[in-house]
């Protein structure tokens, strides 16, 4: 039985913060389309900006559930 991406987006929020870091540089690396050292160190600062804003309040975020509904919301128009 293979995993559903809601089921694997699930487990990865689970993970701690440096997982995810990892998790999502990993994606980044496997997406050879990506090749641009320059994107990716640009796309590495926003990832670590980010994480920081919410480590610090700065920002919430926004459950998976609600983001998909909107989606599908937006999509289904």
């Amino acid at each position: 039985m293979s995993a559903t991406l809601e089921d694997i987006t699930k487990d990865a929020l689970k993970l701690s913060r440096e997982q995810r870091l990892a998790l999502a540089g990993f994606l980044l690396e496997v997406d050879e389309a990506v090749g641009d050292p320059e994107i990716e160190k640009a796309w590495e600062r926003e990832i670590l900006a980010r994480i920081r804003a919410i480590d610090e309040g700065k920002v919430a975020g926004v459950p998976y559930e609600e983001v998909m509904r909107a989606a599908n919301e937006l999509l289904s128009r």
